[in-house]
């Protein structure tokens, strides 16, 4: 994988990750994925993985009752199951 496809990569998994859960703050930076809620103090989430961030934010919103966003494929060609 070259370093343009790990950016290209980064940047989708920003865009879902983003999508997903729309009440947090995301944000990839220095090799490390974090998330912040609304609160004082907020809340942080800090990940090496958007995966792992996701897994912890599923979580986060499982306790506080919250939903998750779903994600749609925009594209009309998908093979995604649906």
């Amino acid at each position: 994988m070259t370093p343009d496809d790990e950016a290209r990569d980064r940047q989708r998994a920003l865009e879902l990750l983003r999508r997903a859960f729309p009440d947090y703050r995301i944000v990839y930076g220095g090799g490390r994925w974090a998330a912040a809620a609304a609160g004082d103090p907020p809340t942080v989430w800090f990940a090496e993985t958007p995966a792992s961030l996701c897994g912890q934010l599923f979580t986060a919103q499982l306790r506080s009752g919250g939903t998750i966003a779903p994600l749609r494929v925009e594209e009309s060609d998908s093979q995604c199951a649906r």
